[in-house]
C-alpha cells in the first residue's frame, strides 16, 4: 500500500525491480528518459494486476525533477520510498 518511485524503471534492472516491489503491493512509479519504454513497463505490470504510473523526465534537469516530485506528491500524498 506504499508508494515507491524506481528511476530507471524502463529497462533494465529498474524494470525488474519496478516489477518485484509492484508484485510485493507498493504502488511504482516508473521514472526515465522515454516514455515509450516506461509505458510498455506500465502496461506489464497493469496486466499483473498491480498499480503503476509513469513520469518521463531527465534526471540531469534539476527543474524537471522538482517538477516531477511534486506531480507524484500531489497524486499519491508522500512517497514512502525511492529505488535508485
Amino acid at each position: 500500500g506504499q508508494t515507491v518511485v524506481v528511476t530507471g524503471g524502463g529497462s533494465g534492472i529498474g524494470r525488474c525491480t519496478a516489477h518485484e516491489i509492484a508484485a510485493l503491493g507498493a504502488h511504482v512509479v516508473i521514472t526515465g528518459r522515454k516514455q515509450e519504454k516506461l509505458d510498455t513497463v506500465r502496461a506489464e505490470i497493469e496486466a499483473a494486476g498491480r498499480t503503476c504510473e509513469t513520469q518521463a523526465f531527465d534526471i540531469r534537469e534539476e527543474a524537471q525533477v522538482n517538477d516531477a516530485v511534486a506531480r507524484i506528491v500531489a497524486s499519491n500524498g508522500r512517497i514512502h520510498g525511492l529505488f535508485n
